[in-house]
């Protein structure tokens, strides 16, 4: 029973820690995907390829973005792509940041998802807008999926006004 205890508080306090890492607010959004990257390959044992090139200090609600993207892009294709591995690629480059997600799964149209089954485009979509960036998701069965996330920096680096 004390066991039992042990593993649901560990499973808590790893389920509160990816919503809103430590780690993104001390050490930036590179360090924060590097770390859920490692921590998604270890828990879904798909193999996760983490690359990041020229990516500045970031205001916190653009990289929070960029993180809950990831998270949820993520997610998807742990529940659904039947993957074997993913890539994500966080590069900054002509003052705009650029994220892919890019797995080698079972891919879908993305035109023909019920509005139930496109709950997670639709927030990580939201959640581009918000910042003033766009969000495309490119899929077709057998294919895999990459999921794109643009924004603009101009204005949303650390200590500028957003």
């Amino acid at each position: 029973m004390c066991n039992l205890i042990d593993k649901n508080i560990e499973d808590v306090r790893g389920m509160a820690f990816r919503l809103r890492p430590g780690v993104l607010d001390d050490l930036g959004l590179v360090d924060a995907l590097d770390w859920y990257t490692t921590d998604f390959e270890r828990r879904t044992e798909i193999t996760c390829v983490f690359e990041h090139n020229n990516v500045p200090p970031l205001n916190e609600t653009v990289a929070t973005a960029a993180y809950r993207i990831t998270q949820e892009a993520l997610t998807n294709v742990a529940r659904h792509a039947f993957a074997s591995r993913v890539d994500v690629v966080l590069k900054a480059q002509n003052r705009t940041l650029a994220l892919a997600v890019v797995d080698d799964g079972r891919g879908f149209y993305p035109l023909e998802l019920s509005e139930s089954e496109g709950l997670g485009v639709a927030g990580m979509r939201e959640r581009a807008a918000l910042v003033g960036g766009i969000l495309e998701v490119y899929s077709q069965p057998q294919k895999g999926t990459q999921v794109c996330f643009k924004v603009s920096l101009y204005g949303q680096m650390e200590g500028e006004s957003s």
